[in-house]
This record gives structure tokens, C-alpha cells and sequence, in this order.
């Protein structure tokens, strides 16, 4: 019961929380593999109350899971990882980076990359072939290190950020860029422009537009003999 609830938060977290690495946005799309610089989901970071770089820098190394198919497959394969995975994305800072990113085109970009790595999904399979996985999830019950992250919400300052951020217009920005009619027209762009999906293309063996088709030389005339 403990190992399916863990698994399905991971997955749900997966699917909802929104990645948070993402390109700068006027930076173009990296290639698939080059690492995210994570200037967005700095910015965004910076934007929430009592923040330091230093905190950003110690929770980037967890986030990436949110767009990396492989870091994601190491994390949920750890339950101490997932367990510190979970608790970062618990703090209001995170959620407000997660749904700041994920609404930009650029993490669009990065996710259609991702379902579209069929290698990638492939060695994520595989990974989970290892029966020292299912054992880790097993013992993570009586492992300490599965329940020192969650104890930070036992702490009065975790609540105190809760009610700092509620109280703080920043937090509901996400919602609120919603009501701006220049928010639209990006996310329309790439929902229009036929490069966004070239991925998917290349998933399925389009690599590239069509191109038409050159036409073949015709053979010169025979000449009659004479």
C-alpha cells in the first residue's frame, strides 16, 4: 500500500507539478541533450518572499526530474529521493515556480521532446527491470531517511511560508496572467506553428517536412544513325 501511494504521488507530481527547468524565454529551444539552464524558473524563484539563490541552487538538482526522463527514473526508484522530491515541491515557492514554467512554451518544447525520446523511455523501462528497486520500496518503511524530509512540515515555519505566501499577491500570478490577452498569443503561436510538433514527427519516421519532389532528367533523344 505504502509503495503504490508513494509511486502514484510520484506520478501524479509528475503530470501536474509542472516542470520547472526551463530555457530563458527569449533563448531558442535547446537541442535534446543539453542540460536546461533554469533562468525562468530562477527568475520566477526570485519573485517569491525571502528567497535566496543559494536555496534555488539546492532544490535545482531535484526539479530537473520534471524534465529529464532519466533523473525521474532514479528518483522514483529511490524512495528517500522521491521523499525529498516531494517535500521540495510541498513549499509554496516551488508550486509558484512549477506553475509559472509550466505554462511557457519553451517547457513545451522540452516535454514534447521528452515523450518523444523513445530511447529514453526505453532505459527507463529498463531501470525498473532491477529488483533492488521494488526491495529499496519495501525496506523504505523502516528506513529514516524515507520520512526525514516530511518532518519539515512539523515545523511552525513550514505553516508561517503557507500563510506568507496566501497573503502575497506574487503566489497567484499564474491565475491572474491569465486575464491578459498578450499572455495568449505565444502559446497560440506555438500551438500553430507546425515546428512545435517536429518531434512527434520524427517520433514516427517524418523527419522533416515534405519535400517536393525533384524532377528526374529526361534521357536526351536518340539520335538517328546515319
Amino acid at each position: 500500500m505504502n509503495i503504490s501511494r508513494w509511486l502514484g504521488t510520484g506520478l501524479l507530481s509528475l503530470g501536474l507539478c509542472m516542470a520547472s527547468a526551463v530555457p530563458a524565454e527569449n533563448e531558442a529551444p535547446v537541442s535534446p541533450n543539453v542540460e536546461h539552464k533554469f533562468e525562468l524558473a530562477k527568475k520566477y524563484y526570485g519573485e517569491c518572499a525571502a528567497t535566496e539563490a543559494a536555496e534555488f541552487e539546492n532544490i535545482r538538482p531535484y526539479l530537473k526530474a520534471f524534465t529529464d526522463i532519466d533523473v525521474m527514473t532514479d528518483t522514483l526508484a529511490d524512495p528517500a529521493r522521491m521523499a525529498q522530491l516531494m517535500a521540495i515541491v510541498s513549499d509554496p515557492r516551488t508550486i509558484h515556480v512549477m506553475s509559472k514554467c509550466a505554462t511557457e512554451p519553451v517547457m513545451w518544447d522540452t516535454w514534447m521532446r521528452g515523450v518523444t525520446d523513445w530511447q529514453g523511455m526505453m532505459r527507463a523501462m529498463m531501470k525498473f527491470t532491477n529488483p533492488a528497486i521494488y526491495m529499496n520500496w519495501m525496506m523504505a518503511p523502516m528506513n529514516p531517511a524515507t520520512y526525514q524530509p516530511m518532518m519539515q512540515m512539523m515545523q511552525p515555519n513550514w505553516y508561517g511560508r503557507w500563510m506568507t505566501a496566501m497573503m502575497n499577491s506574487t503566489f497567484y500570478q499564474p491565475m491572474f496572467s491569465m486575464a491578459d490577452p498578450n499572455w495568449y498569443m505565444p502559446r497560440m503561436s506555438w500551438m500553430m506553428n507546425p515546428s512545435s510538433f517536429q518531434p512527434m514527427f520524427n517520433a514516427m519516421g517524418f523527419p522533416g517536412y515534405p519535400v517536393p519532389p525533384t524532377p528526374m532528367a529526361q534521357p536526351a533523344p536518340a539520335q538517328p544513325e546515319e
